[in-house]
């Protein structure tokens, strides 16, 4: 219910922010391995295991009602881009997106990993980034940890 609140606050903060200014654009952008009926939930978190599906969540106030892009750059502990998300939206008063991250061993590690959970995930121990771009601009570099 705390983080709901918050999350809420947030959202009406930056609409208020983008309708009191004309064309500012507000964003509120968090990461979650938590999910409710199939989204990604309120709770905000910055550590993951090696096995969760991660989410960066994008809350924009402020779009206009055109096509937009979102783009997110998942940067590895080396700092090499792991993976790469694109996703087309259409933008409303408030706008809520989001991309996941889901890390994967080699194969042949799941057997490993019956005895020893970070097996073959050794390259993914570590501090990564998930870089936000809305139509090529970088709006967010959010860190997090990845742990096994």
């Amino acid at each position: 219910m705390k983080y709901y609140l918050k999350a809420a606050w947030v959202s009406m903060l930056l609409f208020y922010c983008s309708a009191s200014f004309g064309q500012n654009v507000g964003y509120d952008i968090y990461l979650t391995a938590k999910e409710e009926n199939n989204q990604p939930s309120e709770v905000r978190e910055e550590e993951f295991d090696c096995t969760d599906r991660i989410f960066v969540v994008i809350i924009v106030a402020g779009l206009s009602n055109d096509q937009h892009e979102l783009k997110v750059r998942w940067l590895d502990p080396a700092g090499n881009q792991k993976e790469l998300t694109r996703y087309n939206f259409e933008g409303r008063a408030i706008t809520k997106i989001w991309a996941w991250l889901q890390l994967n061993g080699p194969t042949g590690a799941i057997i490993g990993q019956m005895f020893d959970p970070s097996f073959g995930m050794e390259e993914f121990i570590g501090d990564w980034f998930a870089e936000v771009y809305i139509d090529n601009k970088k709006v967010s570099l959010k860190p997090f940890r990845v742990l096994c």
